[in-house]
């Protein structure tokens, strides 16, 4: 076995947790509710900084509001926000 190989069963291995990912919450848009910071990280596809810079920069849509200091969206924001969303990349 050369040291490559042993480099490339490392990548492989699953149980390494340096390597493991959380796993993504449910999320169903078609129920009334609130959605968490973690929710629109999954949907979107980006990180939590991310996600942060782009409320500043107007690219998501701010918080519908905040229980106590952690912000929450409703599931219309986010389905109104994910539909116009398409309906511009389809132009």
């Amino acid at each position: 076995m050369s040291m490559n190989d042993d480099i490339t069963s490392q990548k492989l291995d699953s149980s390494n947790p340096a390597k493991s990912f959380a796993k993504a919450p449910l999320i169903n848009l078609d129920q009334t509710g609130r959605l968490r910071v973690s929710h629109l990280t999954a949907l979107l596809a980006v990180s939590r900084s991310t996600l942060y810079a782009g409320i500043a920069s107007g690219r998501y849509p701010q918080p519908d509001g905040k229980d106590g200091k952690m912000p929450y969206w409703l599931t219309s924001t986010v389905r109104e926000y994910l539909g116009v969303k398409g309906v511009q990349n389809a132009k």
